[in-house]
């Protein structure tokens, strides 16, 4: 028995030997292109390890993504036991496991080179596994199945038997071309190993859309950039959201490293330095120099630019901005006046609206409302026009001396118009203030027009404060149903409100109803007995209802509550 169990061992030692002198012509320098990566979590503990292999000399790789999943850092190791870092992510796709990733190498890379075309069913592939050793080892079996993945790229299945430590190892054509990464059967066959297209693994990349999907968001590692500069530019924007202010300058750092030659990279970091300065320093020394590096790099933006006025415009905004909200800068460069040269100079090169829209809040900022309103309406002339503009030419009009409220309204009529037909919460806040201009016009029924549209546009959640406002426009509008009827519906939301019992109780009274204004003066008294305009107001009702004494004894009380109006009321029905 211990002779068989000897000539076994010798006969798969032979079988060993014999396929590894079998192995391709290319098999030991491919070898050199498959490493080993060990990704890290936030905390820095060890996340995960796995294989993956490079495609191309600069450092591209590719590998599993489920490996990179909660991740904030990941190194490889090469053939040599070197390690470098990966840098960042360069594409990934959750759904087909697979991941596109930036290693620093500090020279050209050995690759795999991807084979272009699709392999055919029936051709032999090589598994080739990460080693250290002098010669490559590796598998080999047919592949039995090709399907399907998107077009160009297919699928592969293969009869070679898959270790979990052979996830995402690279198979190769008898050529030495990497057709795919390993990846094991859904079912946990071992015997059956398929193959995702390393073409397609390595066509992955991130478009500006992409930084904000779940796939990217729960790998933690820096992201890179699309290759488009305008792709990039919305990306940076979207990205530089998410993150905090040391997060964010590495990311924008990242950007100006890939787009050296893009304005936009110097004018997010100028905003970054000025803005985040106490986040950033140390000290008020600190926080100076992070000024002055804000404004360098604008003069860097300016340099990349043929758009001289937008530049000026951008510094106009910052220090702008920055002074308005630190009122401790002696710097003459960042003031107020500073940012208005700036702006001058940004007109001259090119005038525009959206440069006379800064002019008019720096204006209107410093009480020049006249020059202020003149400037909002060059913009509400020109194609930039919008509620907001509208609006602040509104605020600005109502502070001019002899101003007509006419005028106001009208703006505030073009602010409402440019808010479209939506529901929106900024139209309703110019609605409510055409309405309080409307009441000190005596637009009583415009007014109530004005409610019931603020009404629509926060698709009814009001608070009870909201129908007792409406009540009193429709009061005077000569509505006493519709006024009875709000009123009725504020005192359901807030029953313990005295001015709302009153309010009913007015109504009544004019209605000529005063048994129910009594009952509605009684209720408003139990919860605010020192209510004297109550007491007054019950006794009008007694004087109408003929009951003098009652009556005088309300306005008596009234009087001593120190209601203003009762003692004219004593003179005249209880003398």
């Amino acid at each position: 028995m211990k002779r068989i169990l000897h000539l076994i061992l010798i006969s798969c030692l032979c079988l060993s030997a014999a396929a590894q002198k079998n192995a391709p012509k290319w098999a030991d320098k491919a070898k050199r292109a498959v490493f080993t990566i060990t990704t890290y979590g936030k905390d820095g503990n060890k996340l995960a390890t796995g294989t993956g292999f490079f495609i191309s000399e600069t450092g591209e790789a590719v590998s599993a993504y489920n490996i990179f999943k909660g991740a904030g850092k990941a190194t490889v190791t090469d053939f040599e036991g070197k390690t470098f870092p990966v840098k960042n992510i360069l594409g990934a796709d959750e759904l087909y496991d697979a991941i596109k990733f930036q290693v620093e190498v500090p020279k050209k890379a050995a690759f795999l080179p991807v084979a272009t075309d699709p392999v055919a069913n029936g051709t032999n592939a090589y598994l080739l596994l990460y080693s250290t050793g002098k010669k490559a080892i590796f598998k080999s079996g047919t592949i039995t199945e090709v399907s399907k993945l998107k077009d160009p790229y297919k699928y592969y299945k293969m009869a070679i038997v898959l270790e979990e430590t052979e996830l995402s190892a690279p198979l190769l054509t008898p050529e030495g071309e990497v057709f795919g990464l390993a990846q094991a059967d859904a079912g946990g066959k071992k015997e059956v190993c398929y193959g995702l297209s390393a073409g397609y693994a390595g066509s992955l990349a991130i478009s500006s859309t992409d930084y904000l999907s779940s796939a990217y968001r729960n790998v933690y590692l820096p992201k890179g950039w699309p290759k488009e500069l305008d792709q990039a530019t919305v990306a940076l924007y979207l990205v530089s959201g998410t993150q905090d202010v040391k997060e964010r300058l590495e990311t924008v750092n990242d950007f100006i490293d890939s787009f050296p030659e893009a304005p936009d990279g110097y004018l997010s970091r100028s905003d970054l330095y000025a803005y985040n300065r106490a986040v950033l320093a140390n000290s008020p020394a600190e926080q100076a120099a992070y000024l002055q590096k804000a404004l360098d790099d604008i003069k860097t933006a300016s340099r990349y630019s043929d758009k001289k006025g937008d530049i000026w415009y951008n510094q106009a905004k910052l220090i702008y901005g920055v002074a308005s909200s630190d009122s401790t800068l002696t710097d003459p460069a960042w003031t107020t006046e500073a940012a208005v040269e700036a702006l001058s100079k940004a007109i001259e090169a090119e005038n525009l609206p959206a440069y006379h829209q800064l002019r008019a809040d720096i204006l209107f900022n410093k009480g020049e409302f006249q020059q202020a309103f003149d400037e909002y309406m060059i913009v509400n002339n020109s194609d930039i026009a919008s509620a907001s503009s509208f609006y602040l030419a509104a605020k600005a009009k109502e502070q001019i001396v002899g101003f007509n409220i006419g005028d106001v309204i009208d703006l505030l009529d073009k602010a409402i118009e440019k808010c479209g037909t939506n529901m929106s919460t900024e139209a309703a806040a110019y609605v409510l203030e055409r309405i309080d201009w409307r009441l000190r016009l005596a637009q009583y029924t415009e007014a109530v027009a004005d409610y019931d549209l603020y009404y629509t546009l926060v698709g009814g959640q009001v608070l009870p404060n909201f129908f007792f406002l409406r009540e009193q426009a429709r009061f005077r509008a000569g509505d006493q149903e519709g006024a009875l009827k709000d009123i009725q519906t504020a005192i359901q939301g807030s029953p313990n409100t005295p001015d709302y019992y009153a309010e009913e109780a007015s109504i009544y009274v004019r209605q000529q109803k005063y048994e129910d204004a009594l009952k509605s003066i009684e209720k408003a008294i139990a919860i605010a007995p020192d209510f004297g305009a109550c007491y007054r107001l019950r006794g009008v009702c007694y004087v109408r209802l003929e009951k003098k004494a009652e009556a005088c004894a309300a306005f008596n009380k009234a009087k001593e509550l120190g209601d203003p109006l009762a003692e004219k009321l004593i003179k005249e029905h209880c003398k």
